[in-house]
């Protein structure tokens, strides 16, 4: 059983425009109403009753990523900040030049942390290759959170931790396992609730601005 989990998943992120620039052109991606099913049925996912997950989100899947932490049984405390060096990455509005990791809790989050009270919420570090993450961050996680430690979706083998990704076992054989989970014809129960809450939320939002908002 995994104390601590960090995770960095294969969102949907495709690009935009006539020049394939997403995210698609390095690692098969997963719809994000798929991505419980791919994470509960991964044969690594052994999450102890006491437990720290750490989950990338780019900025446009943030609300999605706290869907996904939730319906995975954590709950949402708050994040860890990249500031990336060099160069300006793309975006819509904003050219983006950070990165967020939430951190979520199960069960007892205390009896997971350890003693170190000098721990800070942010990272300056230089970009890698695609989706790389730096080494500082493995260090910050390992230095607030007890092990064992697992990594989903990871790229790279670190010591002392678990790896699972379909870019550290064979990778024809992960991407074809993890198609196979999202192809199964039982109900897409997550789906349903993926969809049924964005649908809350816009309600929600309406019943808001009819109190809030004069005309």
């Amino acid at each position: 059983m995994y104390k601590t989990i960090l995770m960095d998943p294969p969102w949907y992120e495709t690009g935009g425009g006539k020049i394939k620039r997403g995210a698609d052109r390095h690692y098969p991606l997963v719809k994000t109403p798929d991505l419980p099913r791919v994470i509960l049925q991964a044969p690594a996912w052994k999450p102890a009753d006491d437990c720290h997950l750490y989950m990338w989100a780019t900025a446009n899947h943030l609300a999605d990523a706290i869907w996904l932490m939730g319906t995975l049984g954590f709950k949402y405390k708050t994040n860890v900040v990249w500031t990336k060096e060099g160069r300006k990455g793309l975006g819509q509005y904003f050219r983006m030049q950070h990165e967020l990791l939430l951190f979520g809790v199960r069960g007892k989050g205390y009896n997971v942390r350890t003693d170190d009270k000098t721990i800070g919420s942010w990272i300056h570090a230089p970009r890698g290759k695609h989706s790389q993450k730096p080494r500082e961050f493995y260090d910050l996680i390992e230095a607030r959170s007890e092990g064992p430690y697992l990594e989903m979706f990871a790229r790279s083998e670190r010591d002392g931790w678990t790896a699972w990704g379909n870019e550290v076992e064979q990778p024809d054989a992960a991407e074809q396992r993890m198609k196979d989970i999202i192809n199964e014809s039982r109900p897409h129960v997550y789906r349903q609730q993926y969809h049924g809450k964005h649908e809350q939320d816009r309600a929600d939002a309406v019943e808001w601005m009819k109190r809030w908002v004069t005309p």
